[in-house]
């Protein structure tokens, strides 16, 4: 199911904005990342511990969203979790244990993104 979330031009080049949407009778607060004119969308949750993703920063030059809470990094386009910093290594192996990120196809379309919700 198609959602719109805004039109082309708000979310600048190297930002990030969340957008409440409501399919079916649930909410789910997307994240959509603008790196370089390349538009990424996923939950806006980490699948380590659940910190809010639109606190965090992003990485342009491997298309990477680095959570601010413990530094976890994830790709944008996979989804899957690439480096967890080397000060957590000694950790519980249960602590460091994470799930994907859960992305969005988007669709640019008349001049608006729209994310396609399963």
């Amino acid at each position: 199911m198609l959602f719109k979330l805004c039109d082309m031009n708000t979310v600048k080049n190297n930002t990030m904005e969340v957008f409440r949407i409501r399919p079916d009778s649930k909410v789910i607060d997307i994240l959509l990342v603008n790196i370089d004119g390349k538009l990424f969308a996923c939950d806006n949750y980490c699948p380590h511990r659940g910190a809010s993703l639109s606190k965090s920063a992003i990485s342009s030059n491997n298309q990477r969203i680095i959570c601010y809470l413990h530094e976890f990094e994830y790709n944008l386009t996979t989804g899957k979790l690439e480096n967890i910093p080397s000060k957590w290594m000694n950790q519980n192996s249960e602590w460091k244990k994470s799930n994907d990120l859960v992305i969005y196809k988007i669709i640019e379309k008349e001049n608006h993104i729209y994310v396609d919700i399963p």
